[in-house]
């Protein structure tokens, strides 16, 4: 599913554009840092150490056709009607339904339409996979200026989810804002080596030769595919986010 930081640079390119309806758009500038952290914080399980269906509200495989962000207002009825919670709560809550909508989406457009075919061996095309979301990572970084950072910082959770701890929270919050700081590195090839047990050196090894991604990587998913995510990916998270916010072209 999409890193931590093509949430974030997703989240920054809504917050900047002219999509959102106004009134929603003024209350996420406004409360952008808990907007950015919403936008990352289903990946809490990795600090929580819960279910990964726990934060994210459906399994890999799919079991059903709801939409994750159903599951949660179902689940979690309190966080289904923005306008009753605080404005910080209402725009973290929003990113993190947003979350939701594009990890579904990389699911069936990315990851299931051209990782999980018949080509190479299942592991091989995992490691593909997880060097395509390093390399759109790094993409990515490129896009996020030097305040989300000391924005993120300065997000603070109380008792914005009844299923995560603001312990926890505030811990994912920490990790991320350490990894974007000024003169700081992104640990993304780190993180997925580790997890595929392979040396970050075979993964850079892929990323740092334009030959091997375009043999390894793009002769299996066209970058047309990557440009169609991103684009359906921004169209959905922003009617999400003004469906969830209530805003309308009035308003």
């Amino acid at each position: 599913m999409p890193t931590p930081v093509m949430h974030l640079a997703l989240a920054e390119e809504i917050l900047h554009g002219d999509a959102l309806a106004p009134a929603v758009r003024r209350l996420l500038i406004q409360q952008r840092g808990p907007f950015l952290l919403g936008h990352t914080a289903p990946d809490v399980q990795t600090i929580s150490g819960q279910r990964r269906d726990e934060t994210h509200f459906y399994t890999i495989p799919r079991t059903t056709d709801r939409p994750a962000h159903e599951t949660l207002f179902a689940t979690h009825p309190v966080l289904a009607c923005a306008e009753a919670l605080l404005p910080a709560q209402a725009a973290f809550i929003a990113g993190y339904i947003a979350h939701l909508l594009l990890d579904e989406l990389w699911l069936t457009d990315v990851f299931l339409r051209y990782f999980w075919q018949e080509w190479g061996t299942r592991c091989e095309r995992l490691f593909l996979h997880n060097v395509l979301r390093t390399w759109m990572d790094r993409e990515d970084q490129q896009r996020l200026d030097g305040s989300v950072a000391a924005v993120l910082r300065e997000a603070e959770p109380q008792g914005w989810l009844p299923f995560v701890s603001d312990e926890h929270l505030r811990a994912w919050r920490d990790w991320l804002v350490e990894q974007l700081g000024p003169g700081r590195s992104v640990q993304t090839a780190e993180v997925f080596a580790r997890r595929m047990g392979v040396s970050v050196v075979e993964v850079e090894a892929v990323l740092s030769s334009p030959q091997q991604m375009e043999e390894r990587v793009f002769r299996h998913i066209p970058r047309a595919a990557l440009q169609s995510f991103h684009d359906v990916g921004y169209v959905r998270s922003v009617a999400l986010i003004n469906w969830y916010i209530k805003g309308t072209s009035d308003r």
